[in-house]
C-alpha cells in the first residue's frame, strides 16, 4: 500500500514538469581525440576537445501550419577542469511555416553553413577553415567569413523542388579582429540546390567595417556529387577587402573526394589559398588531408586524420586552429606543420 501510494505522489507531482517540458529535445556530442603535433620545428602530443556541445530545442504547433521553434546550445570543453561551458553557438527563436522559417538569434551564416556542408574533415585537424577563416600573415589573425552572427536576423524559403535561399543580417556583428561600434552591420545571402545525388550552392558576404575601407566581402561557389560509394566536393572562395583593408583580396580553392567501405570511409582533401593581395610577398599556402572514419554505430565514430600545411616564406597557415578542433598550433612565417590525429565521437 505504501509503495503505491508514493508512487501516485511522485506521479501526481512529475506529471506538469513532464507536460511543460514534453517538446524539449536534448542533443549533442563528445568529439575528443589525441593529437600529435608539429609546427614545423617542436613537437608534442595533445588530447582536445573539437567542437563538442550540448543543446536544447523544441517546437510548439500554433495551428494551420505554424509552429514556434526555438533552440540553445553550448560548446562543450572536456579535456581539462573547468572547461565545461565555455562558448555559446546556435542559439534562437523563431516561426517555421509554409512561407518558411524566420529566427532571431546567434547561428551560422549561409556562408559558414556552405564551407560546412563541403567539408570532409569538419572539427578535425586538415578542417578546411585553417585557410577560409584566417588571413595566414600571422598564423592567428581572423577574418569573419566562418562566424556566427551576433544580433542576427534571417529568413529562410521553403524548398522548390530543390532549390531553396537564405538572407541572414546582423544588426551589430562581432568581427574577429576588429573594433566595431553600434554603426556595423553585415549580411549573407545564399541559395541552394539540392536535388538526388546532386548538390550546388553559392553564397555572399558583407561586413561594414570602422576601419579601413569601411567593408569587406566574400563570395563562394560550391558543389557536390554522390556515385555510389564515392563522394566528390569542391569550393572556391573569393575575399575582397579582407579585415577592411584595401585590396587586401585573397582567393582560396579546394577539392575532396571520399569512398565507403562498409560501415567506414576512406577521404582525402586538398586546399591552397593564393597570395592576399596587397600584403607581403609569398603568402600563399597548401593543405592536404587524409583520414579514414569507421562507424561503431549510428552514434559512435572513431577516426584517424593525418594532415600537413606547406606555406610559402611568408605565409603562416595551420592544420588545426581555423574552427571547431580545440587544439591550436602558434605558426611562425614559413614553418610547415602537420598533425596526425586519433579520435572518437559519440552523437546523442
Amino acid at each position: 500500500m505504501k509503495k503505491i501510494l508514493a508512487a501516485a505522489i511522485v506521479s501526481a507531482f512529475a506529471a506538469p514538469a513532464f507536460a511543460a517540458t514534453a517538446n524539449v529535445d536534448v542533443y549533442g556530442n563528445i568529439h575528443m581525440s589525441v593529437d600529435v603535433l608539429d609546427d614545423g620545428t617542436d613537437s608534442a602530443t595533445n588530447v582536445s576537445s573539437n567542437a563538442s556541445l550540448l543543446g536544447f530545442k523544441g517546437a510548439e504547433d500554433l495551428g494551420g501550419g505554424l509552429s514556434a521553434i526555438w533552440q540553445i546550445e553550448t560548446t562543450l570543453g572536456g579535456e581539462r577542469r573547468g572547461s565545461s561551458f565555455t562558448t555559446a553557438r546556435d542559439t534562437f527563436v523563431g516561426l517555421k511555416g509554409a512561407f518558411g522559417t524566420a529566427r532571431l538569434g546567434y547561428f551560422d551564416t549561409p556562408t559558414k553553413q556552405l564551407s560546412r556542408k563541403l567539408d570532409l574533415f569538419n572539427n578535425k585537424i586538415g578542417d578546411s577553415r585553417n585557410f577560409l577563416r584566417f588571413n595566414g600573415t600571422t598564423g592567428a589573425s581572423g577574418n569573419s567569413w566562418e562566424e556566427r552572427f551576433d544580433n542576427g536576423i534571417r529568413y529562410d524559403t521553403p524548398s522548390f523542388s530543390g532549390l531553396s535561399a537564405s538572407a541572414h543580417y546582423s544588426t551589430n556583428f562581432d568581427s574577429a579582429g576588429v573594433t566595431t561600434t553600434n554603426d556595423t552591420d553585415a549580411y549573407s545571402l545564399g541559395v541552394n540546390y539540392a536535388n538526388g545525388p546532386l548538390f550546388v550552392g553559392a553564397s555572399y558576404q558583407q561586413n561594414n567595417l570602422v576601419g579601413g575601407t569601411g567593408d569587406e566581402s566574400n563570395w563562394r561557389l560550391g558543389a557536390g556529387f554522390n556515385m555510389g560509394d564515392l563522394k566528390l566536393v569542391a569550393l572556391y572562395s573569393k575575399s575582397e577587402d579582407q579585415r577592411g583593408v584595401s585590396g587586401a583580396d585573397r582567393d582560396v580553392w579546394g577539392v575532396g573526394a571520399g569512398y565507403k567501405l562498409g560501415n567506414g570511409e576512406i577521404k582525402a582533401q586538398y586546399y591552397k589559398a593564393s597570395d592576399e593581395d596587397g600584403s607581403v610577398a609569398e603568402t600563399g599556402a597548401k593543405m592536404f588531408a587524409v583520414g579514414y572514419d569507421y562507424n561503431l554505430s549510428k552514434r559512435t565514430q572513431v577516426y584517424v586524420a593525418y594532415a600537413k600545411t606547406k606555406n610559402d616564406s611568408g605565409a603562416a597557415f595551420s592544420v588545426m586552429s581555423g574552427g571547431g578542433h580545440g587544439d591550436n598550433l602558434s605558426i611562425a612565417a614559413g614553418q610547415d606543420p602537420d598533425a596526425f590525429s586519433l579520435g572518437v565521437i559519440h552523437k546523442f
